[in-house]
């Protein structure tokens, strides 16, 4: 009703132009809820393309100063929600237009959780499309020591396993800080393993020595299910190239039965981290009342 009858999308946008309007960051959240479902946002992405374009939208979100009085982090999560579109995806990553560049320092934002999620849900729909891959790992983009560094700890490493990682991640320093939000260090591992859903991909993340990386990062893991994410990775790293006709894995044709206890034993799997997760807590509650008593 909102983005159809009411049509408040034309002034929210114009507003949202406006770098003196005081209720920009309340904008930018009315838009994020907005485009959150797939009709809507088709809607919401309609009128933009029509009232600013999105050009624009990329430029207010990587110009930290375009409001003073708004801080317009929601506007990361607005573009994840909008990359959900297809039409979205292939303007970001249009490789004329240089675009995704521009979103990627921003993996490591550190002034705002919400942009920074944002970002990085906006780069794990792009990396949905598969044909895209080759370009968003090569020199051209570069994607990988964006989405990796963040997952990064301060262990050492062998001499070998930091000569084969991209020179941003070698010999990281003692104090080197992992993501902090367990949501965006799941959203940053599910990336990583849509880029191996492709042979280029996989290729590209076993030569660039992904995976002593990812060792260390699953020994730190606390999270049950970031761990499982993380866990899965590791599988596609660590094993063997699927048979011939199956490379690319988003092409893949699953039958309905294999589908559906596919889809059993995740659930079944989602429970049983379910349970695990709880299981810590209440360990750590325990660990608490104990460490108080003494």
């Amino acid at each position: 009703v909102l983005v159809s009858e009411v049509k408040v999308l034309p002034v929210l946008l114009k507003n949202l132009q406006d770098p003196e309007y005081l209720f920009s960051d309340q904008i930018s959240t009315i838009l994020s809820n907005l485009s959150r479902h797939e009709k809507t946002c088709r809607t919401v992405f309609k009128v933009l393309q029509d009232e600013v374009g999105l050009p624009k939208l990329v430029e207010i979100l990587c110009n930290e100063s375009y409001n003073k009085k708004a801080k317009l982090h929601y506007l990361g999560p607005l573009l994840s929600n909008l990359t959900q579109l297809p039409e979205a995806r292939s303007y970001i990553m249009d490789p004329d237009r240089c675009v995704i560049q521009r979103l990627l320092p921003f993996t490591q934002y550190e002034a705002s959780v919400t942009r920074r999620g944002g970002v990085i849900g906006t780069l794990r729909n792009c990396c949905f499309d598969h044909s895209h891959h080759e370009w968003l790992l090569s020199d051209n983009v570069d994607i990988l020591p964006f989405l990796l560094l963040p997952l990064a700890g301060p262990e050492e490493l062998t001499e070998e396993e930091n000569e084969g990682l991209p020179v941003d991640l070698q010999f990281l320093p003692e104090d080197k800080k992992r993501e902090e939000d367990p949501d965006i260090r799941k959203m940053l591992l599910e990336t990583l393993l849509l880029l191996t859903a492709t042979k280029a991909g996989r290729q590209a993340l076993k030569q660039k020595n992904v995976y002593p990386v990812m060792r260390e990062f699953h020994r730190w893991e606390k999270d049950v299910y970031v761990a499982a994410a993380c866990e899965k990775l590791i599988q596609v790293l660590i094993g063997d190239e699927p048979e011939q006709g199956m490379e690319n894995l988003l092409e893949v044709e699953i039958p309905q039965d294999v589908e559906e206890k596919l889809q059993e034993a995740h659930t079944k799997e989602q429970e049983e981290l379910g349970k695990e997760e709880e299981r810590l807590r209440r360990e750590e509650e325990e660990k608490k009342k104990c460490e108080q008593t003494d």
